[in-house]
């Protein structure tokens, strides 16, 4: 056994473990070394490093899941040694990676997630490439506990464990990704998968995390030169099909990397997609209910959606080797969106004016027969463009026993909205000149169906009869602007024979959210029989006859409109929208922390505290409509919260392993929930307002779970988790005389309080955010993965795999109102089945999430998000050794998108996307 007072004469063993060929580096392999109480784990570059070792003769065993344990006979001198492993030689080498494919993205992610300290899920470099996914949010649906939210059939936001994307945080290659948006969550729609080369799911944080995420953390992790040890080039290129817009979208990948003079890294990944959607959308403004009936009482729209998504992504990543000890990198990422979107919409307004039904509005269920009043056609046409950039310059350097971690990054996000416009045309008071009815027929609640009088129908598709309402010029910016420093030091140490790492460091992040909305208000006299459409649209998927639509490319002549001093601008209206929701939020967090890692014979312990400052400053407007003025306004608030983890594992035997952790975490209110913001509506008599006074999101978390090991390429877990939240945040809406004390509407003008209803209006109702008092949420998590042919010889080459969280969560409201924790999806599931041996690699999966609640109404109206199964298909064959070629296919079961109010027969909103397919080609030099 050795003592503390001998540690100097210790020395190191360090060595890089790759596959057969030793030009491919395996991350999560265990390497340890027999009689002595010491193993670490393989990092990205399949680099180890042992300290503390005696001189001497040891027998140095590493164990990779999907190869033959290897064990060497290393002799240690007084100088220290190097020892280098491969390990697999029955595998087969492509692509510079252990066995590309379904087998290697099991075998990578079943030994990272092994070796791993804490609790988490892994996708490994080669998982990227095994279904049909657009986005990076696509790829996450597949993980363990995870879940998306989708927009315009594409994954666009992650959850964890049925917490929604606001409170988790998303990083790339350990920096902190800001947000285009008003909030917190990232859009992981704009981010495309073939510029990663893996991805971490975090599900436990140690100390040494920023500690501002309740349900985990995403690492989004981009290529090294390191990654491989020899010159690296690959070209993809793709088009996908869909059955609704029946075009061909493009898109193509360029991976390049190479190391010089042995110590200097270059890795390149440029990536281009250009896609066409057109999605075919039913909604329904609202719901009253009443006497246990619900009733329609504001609009029914039909939508049709045209729309280009452009993507462009750049990485560019350079590491330096400098010597034995330092290692230094620059991280750069580059991700451009734009989203040139159609928006057509037919409205039947105002049904709860109608005076033939029962408190005036129309039955969910079944038919009814009312008059109608108004009718709008708008079309809006909208270039949005997202940005998302991270530069990292950071380093490591090792002396003896001690490392020290340096970095320095910037972040920046932005959503721009220019030069936007919309278009309203309007055919009302229907009833003066074509008196009839309508019957709304809610049996198949999806997909509405509407008859009446021939005559009114008539009229309401003649375009002649709508005559402009008003325009709408929008030019709008929101930013997000992160800077952070860290610096870590850790110093390797011996109590006996435990060996301990213990680390500390420091983080300052200062961040600026801004939200800059223009908007020019016209209302010139003009007619939709100038703007309509000549020719349907091809392909229409819903029940009810195509409707006029205003034709955009006619309407684009109304962009001249965008001069003040024109005779028809509102120039009230305009000054007042485009002042009232700006903001401006500069926030700072210092925080530091303290861990120790102990790693016993079987057991390995993380154990430390983390303390963050919050200073956060906040700055709105009050806007004066009638004399045209804007007043700044700022709010500010500090506070300090410490923070515990700690993480346990151990190892019952080489295939046996238990997990428990517990860890404190605070997470502040989305920007759009704490901004000093206002929005008013048209007819000035309801706003929307930020609150300043809310307090951040407050959870005690806690796992425990059990990993087996039975044979190569397989493993079964479970786990359990608990979470205890203090202070969430939900949405919320109140009549001005019940409004709480601590709801600031000092920015809301002083005329729209207080002024006479039918002149400038008067506020009735405030929609806002509020703390709760106390959440939980309760869940166990299954995953299996199985190389099926340690079941029989016969399936060799066959892969199964399965997940499942199954969760319960409960807020209570400051009403009583006990209501699920929002966006927690109690039941989430995968399955896939796989074939890759020879030249096939074949998959087919289903994953599937429940309903989950998305607003707060009305105990019996709140906007609810139906559950949603998607069938995806992949084939890939692989021509020779550089070349494959695939086909793919996503949404095979033309799976729509459903919201609802309350309850499945009240529809808010119904999409269509239909069925895709990918042909592409990957060519490896």
């Amino acid at each position: 056994m050795m003592s503390i007072a001998n540690i100097a004469e210790a020395q190191s063993i360090t060595g890089q473990v790759t596959d057969s060929t030793g030009e491919a580096p395996l991350q999560g392999a265990i390497v340890s070394i027999e009689g002595l109480n010491r193993s670490v784990s393989t990092d990205r570059y399949g680099d180890y490093r042992i300290t503390n070792v005696p001189s001497g003769t040891y027998s140095i065993i590493v164990d990779y899941v999907g190869a033959e344990t290897v064990s060497n006979l290393i002799t240690v001198p007084e100088t220290g040694t190097t020892a280098d492993f491969t390990i697999g030689a029955d595998t087969r080498f492509l692509d510079n990676v252990l066995v590309v494919g379904s087998a290697a993205a099991q075998a990578g992610s079943i030994n990272q997630q092994r070796a791993a300290d804490n609790i988490r899920s892994i996708v490994d470099s080669d998982g990227l490439g095994n279904f049909p996914d657009t986005t990076v949010a696509d790829t996450l649906a597949r993980v363990p506990g995870l879940s998306i939210v989708t927009d315009q059939g594409e994954g666009r936001y992650v959850s964890i464990r049925g917490i929604n994307t606001d409170l988790i945080a998303t990083s790339i290659n350990g920096v902190r990704t800001p947000s285009p948006e008003d909030r917190r969550g990232v859009l992981l729609d704009g981010v495309p998968s073939d510029l990663l080369d893996g991805i971490e799911v975090q599900k436990s944080l140690t100390p040494d995390l920023d500690a501002d995420s309740l349900g985990g953390i995403i690492n989004l992790k981009t290529i090294s030169a390191f990654d491989r040890k020899s010159q690296f080039l690959r070209a993809k290129i793709e088009g996908q099909w869909n059955e609704i817009t029946r075009e061909l979208s493009p898109k193509a990948t360029f991976t390049y990397s190479n190391i010089f003079n042995d110590n200097f890294g270059v890795a390149i990944s440029a990536n281009y997609q250009d896609r066409r959607i057109e999605a075919h959308n039913n909604e329904i403004g609202e719901f009253d209910f009443d006497n246990g009936i619900a009733y329609l009482n504001d609009d029914y729209e039909h939508r049709w959606y045209d729309l280009t998504r452009e993507r462009f992504g750049l990485v560019a990543n350079f590491d330096w080797r400098v010597n034995a000890n330092t290692d230094l990198y620059l991280r750069t990422l580059i991700n451009n969106y734009v989203d040139d979107e159609v928006r057509n919409k037919f409205e039947f307004r105002d049904l709860d004016d109608s005076e033939e039904t029962e408190d005036g509005g129309i039955i969910a269920a079944g038919a009814t027969t009312v008059p109608l009043n108004e009718v709008d056609a708008e079309v809006r046409v909208r270039e949005e463009t997202r940005n998302i950039q991270t530069i990292a310059l950071g380093g490591s350097t090792s002396q003896d026993d001690w490392t020290f971690d340096y970095e320095v990054s910037y972040a920046f996000a932005d959503e721009q909205d220019d030069n936007n416009h919309d278009v309203t045309f309007r055919f009302e008071d229907i009833q003066d000149d074509f008196p009839g009815t309508v019957t709304f027929d809610l049996s198949n609640p999806e997909t509405p169906r509407i008859s009446g009088t021939q005559s009114l129908l008539d009229a309401v598709y003649n375009p002649s009869n709508y005559d402009l309402d008003g325009l709408e010029r929008e030019f709008s910016v929101n930013e997000d602007t992160e800077v952070s420093a860290r610096f870590d030091i850790s110093k390797e140490s011996l109590l006996g024979n435990t060996p301990i790492t213990w680390k500390a460091g420091v983080k300052f992040r200062d961040r600026e959210k801004t939200r800059n909305e223009d908007f020019l208000f016209f209302e010139p006299d003009l007619n939709l029989a100038n703007f309509a459409r000549d020719s349907f649209i091809d392909n229409w998927r819903l029940a009810n006859p195509q409707p006029t639509w205003p034709d955009p490319s006619l309407t684009q002549s109304l962009r001249s409109f965008n001069n003040p001093e024109d005779p028809d601008f509102d120039e009230e209206s305009s000054f007042f929208d485009s002042n009232i929701a700006d903001y401006v939020i500069d926030e700072r967090i210092l925080a530091g922390y303290a861990m120790g890692t102990f790693r016993f014979d079987k057991l390995t312990l993380v154990a430390g505290v983390r303390a963050e400052e919050t200073d956060i400053d906040l700055e709105g407007r009050l806007v004066a409509e009638d004399d045209l003025s804007a007043i700044v306004t700022q709010f500010s608030d500090n506070y300090t919260n410490v923070l515990p983890s700690l993480n346990a594992k151990y190892a019952f035997n080489n295939k046996l392993i238990g997990r428990a952790a517990y860890y404190a975490a605070v997470v502040r209110p989305a920007f759009g929930e704490v901004a000093p913001f206002v929005e008013v509506n048209d007819d000035r008599d309801e706003a929307a307002v930020g609150n300043p006074n809310l307090d951040p999101f407050e959870a005690d978390n806690f796992d425990l779970s059990l990993e087996y090991y039975p044979t190569e390429l397989s493993v079964l877990s479970v786990g359990i988790f608990y979470k205890d939240i203090k202070n969430a945040i939900y949405g919320a809406n109140f009549d001005i005389e019940d409004l709480p004390a601590n709801i600031d509407v000092s920015n809301i003008p002083a005329d729209l309080l207080n002024g006479d209803e039918g002149d400038t209006g008067e506020i009735e109702e405030i929609s806002t955010f509020i703390n709760v008092d106390d959440s939980e949420i309760f869940g166990i998590e299954f995953n299996y993965v199985q190389s099926l042919k340690d079941l029989h010889p016969a399936l060799d080459g066959f892969l199964a795999s399965a997940n499942l969280t199954l969760s319960e969560s409960e807020s209570t409201l400051p009403d009583g109102r006990e209501v699920p924790f929002r966006n927690q999806a109690n039941t989430v599931w995968n399955v896939a089945l796989g074939y890759d041996k020879g030249p096939w690699d074949l998959r087919i999966s289903a994953n599937f999430r429940s309903n989950n609640l998305d607003e707060l109404i009305d105990p019996e109206l709140d906007r609810t998000i139906d559950d949603r199964m998607l069938v995806e298909a992949s084939a890939k064959y692989k021509v020779n050794d550089n070349l494959q070629l695939y086909l793919e296919g996503k949404n095979l079961t033309d799976e729509p998108e459903y919201y609802y109010f309350g309850s499945d027969n009240r529809m808010m909103q119904y999409d269509e996307f239909g069925t895709s397919w990918i042909l592409g080609a990957r060519y490896t030099f």
